[in-house]
């Protein structure tokens, strides 16, 4: 979480007032779909230059709370052509839209991945006081990766490989990626950081930090940071101390020239800019960002352990970036 004033206000830009989500869905309330076929064939693994767009063509859908048994709104972002493609599950950061990732989130998906935004929570004051919390978080986006075998094949009315699932969250949304993994490790099968903040819940500071010691899993990792974070991603709480509690394999990519918001969608960029400054160039780091996921989870989810090493090629990133790896 950011520290108090930069938090409020980012979030205040982006959203408004609001107030806790409630999660609680009457059971069967969704309409009565056939499930569809399981995925046939073997997983799609994706190629070609992940810094570009895939040749996949993409559908959203933004599927509101419930309507399909689903415990929060939804936006997916899903290859138009059915396939067995790994889920990457993807946590917004604090006081954040789902929506704000939109660009990013459709790269994922032209290079053969089903990617899942929930709206956590509605933004507002409620938010900026500690509810929910970022543990409250965990449990809730955990009860969504209990809900995506049966109700994400509903939704796209095709079967991806829903035993293949990556976690990815930015800021306070990195978080709660790792604070679902400590719970229980084999909820993923790799998990992702952008610029990932370990706040303690604002003024109450009631919240325990998630990268305390080593986490005490095994998984392939990879930890984006950026060189501006300031005090919305402060020395301390961010992504530097997520890679330190780390295990081999994991990779953290930092670009010293980027703001903790320059991956957001260009509207929000804009406005979270107010209070988080950002680098010059975020349509470079959008790309640069949406790139290094391909990369990293064609390599966890897909099987091409081939696609790790662009996220060590300094030369072929669009911006400047600074590597370590853990082997």
């Amino acid at each position: 979480m950011w520290r108090l004033a930069a938090g409020a206000a980012f979030g205040l830009l982006l959203a408004g007032s609001g107030c806790v989500y409630a999660p609680a869905c009457p059971k069967s309330q969704g309409p009565e779909v056939e499930a569809p076929a399981p995925a046939s064939g073997t997983v799609f693994v994706g190629s070609g230059d992940p810094y570009v767009p895939g040749p996949l063509a993409v559908r959203v859908a933004d599927v509101q709370a419930c309507q399909y048994d689903n415990p929060v709104p939804l936006l997916v972002y899903a290859p138009d052509a059915p396939a067995a493609y790994p889920v990457v599950v993807f946590q917004h950061g604090f006081m954040t839209r789902n929506r704000a990732y939109g660009e990013v989130l459709r790269h994922l998906a032209t290079h053969g991945f089903v990617a899942v935004a929930p709206q956590m929570y509605e933004p507002g004051l409620a938010a900026l006081f500690g509810r929910p919390t970022a543990a409250e978080e965990a449990q809730v986006a955990a009860e969504l990766l209990d809900w995506i075998p049966a109700g994400l094949p509903a939704v796209l009315n095709y079967t991806p490989a829903v035993g293949r699932v990556g976690l990815a969250g930015h800021s306070r949304g990195g978080k709660v990626v790792w604070l679902i993994l400590r719970a229980e490790p084999t909820r993923a099968s790799a998990v992702a950081g952008v610029d990932p903040v370990d706040g303690t819940g604002g003024p109450l500071g009631n919240q325990a930090r998630v990268a305390r010691g080593q986490f005490p899993f095994s998984l392939p990792a990879l930890v984006i940071g950026t060189g501006l974070g300031g005090d919305c991603a402060p020395a301390g709480d961010n992504h530097e101390q997520f890679y330190a509690a780390s295990r081999a394999p994991a990779w953290h990519v930092v670009i010293p020239e980027a703001g903790h918001a320059d991956m957001l969608d260009e509207w929000a960029a804009q406005a979270a800019g107010a209070v988080c400054p950002g680098g010059p160039g975020r349509a470079g780091v959008r790309r640069l960002t949406a790139g290094l996921l391909v990369a990293f989870f064609r390599g966890a989810l897909q099987g091409d352990s081939a696609a790790y090493a662009y996220l060590e090629d300094t030369a072929q990133a669009p911006l400047a970036i600074e590597v370590e790896v853990a082997r």
